[in-house]
């Protein structure tokens, strides 16, 4: 590893280094400019999996309006929260406190899952950060309504502006994740309709994150958000500030600093599977600057629940033998969903939320980094 090494022996890359896409021709298929931006973005998926893009169409004034509803629902006082707090949810929707807010604690009746031995348990570690949680709202006509804990209805905070606002800009960012997924299936040489085919109803997350300062050390149990690959196709990401950090090729942890006017974007594990590895789901990691507070805006583009995902034929030979075998998008991604949902968890345990497929104990998309952190604070 070489280069100058940022928080928790990340690797710290020159600004030059970082892949930023120029994505504005995404909106012209059929054009030589189109086939030569769904080239780089496959080049950097292949790569590492992680790039930013400009030329999104998404305007600035929208951005900073969601930031500004995000830290206005944040700053209310926790028993005005608590109005659309998760566990009042159907699903997994609404307001996910930190510790440092939750007053409800988690015994071990709530457990699903046995740690490693020798490993700490996640549910050990203080959740450091907190979030709005919104998705893809189906009519209550639909039959897939409440049909699953990913399809059921959002909770809206009583703040004038909020929810209007909170759309439009998950509208806006659906649109670029069409434009993305149009420019992997040119890339990928599928059908142009594959993408959108599979995602009529998609369980796509919209999250307003919010880490608080607190008292924690800089270290692996307690990171603001600890290393894992998103569960969903891929994620298009605004970051207030600095503390995210992801593993490249060559498993090593490097900064992602925010880029001005650009959304960073990772692969999860549903085009990894798609690809049999030829895209690389991205781990990242969020560490514990506990000197600032920080935001950030995540969305999760996911397919249609039912969707199954396997290697696709192309992208199986005898020198590269499927990695994966059959995934049911919606219960992978309800897996892990319900594993992060306390009042989930509980439903499984006591036997109120029956479940058709088996909790995993761990992610198969998971991947350790060759620079990971061993001390007791920050190196650099």
């Amino acid at each position: 590893m070489t280069g100058s090494v940022g928080a928790m022996g990340a690797k710290v890359l020159a600004s030059d280094a970082l892949p930023v896409i120029d994505i504005s021709a995404l909106s012209r298929p059929g054009t030589a400019e189109f086939a030569g931006t769904a080239r780089k973005i496959g080049k950097a998926c292949e790569d590492n999996g992680f790039f930013y893009v400009t030329g999104h169409g998404v305007p600035q004034a929208l951005i900073d309006a969601v930031y500004a509803q995000s830290k206005r629902f944040h700053g209310l006082p926790p028993e005005v929260k608590d109005a659309v707090h998760i566990r009042h949810s159907f699903g997994n929707r609404g307001w996910h406190p930190s510790s440092l807010d939750d007053t409800d604690p988690d015994p071990e009746l709530y457990r699903l899952t046995t740690p490693k031995e020798g490993e700490k348990d996640w549910l050990d570690k203080p959740r450091l950060h907190a979030a709005f949680d919104l998705c893809w709202e189906l009519d209550p006509s639909d039959p897939a309504y409440m049909a699953n804990v990913m399809e059921g209805p959002n909770q809206w905070p009583e703040l004038e502006g909020f929810k209007e606002t909170v759309e439009a800009y998950y509208d806006a960012l659906m649109q670029v994740g069409r434009r993305l997924f149009d420019a992997f299936a040119h890339e990928l040489q599928l059908d142009p309709a594959f993408f959108a085919e599979r995602t009529r109803k998609p369980t796509s997350q919209l999250r307003l994150l919010y880490y608080p300062k607190n008292d924690y050390p800089m270290d692996n149990d307690h990171l603001g958000i600890s290393a894992h690959s998103d569960f969903e196709c891929f994620t298009i990401l605004s970051t207030g500030g600095p503390g995210l950090q992801v593993m490249n090729a060559e498993d090593e942890w490097v900064e992602a600093p925010p880029v001005p006017g650009a959304f960073s974007v990772n692969i999860g594990d549903m085009l990894e599977a798609w690809t049999n590895g030829r895209f690389k789901a991205t781990q990242h990691r969020v560490i514990n600057d506990n000197s600032r507070e920080r935001y950030s805006l995540p969305l999760f583009f996911a397919v249609d629940y039912d969707t199954v995902v396997e290697p696709l034929p192309q992208f199986v030979s005898e020198e590269n033998p499927a990695k994966y075998g059959r995934i049911v998008a919606g219960h992978h991604l309800a897996s892990f969903t319900i594993q992060g949902t306390k009042h989930l968890r509980k439903q499984v345990k006591e036997g109120k939320l029956k479940l058709d497929f088996a909790i995993q104990d761990e992610n198969p998309f998971k991947r350790k980094a060759v620079n990971e952190f061993a001390g007791d604070a920050a190196a650099g």
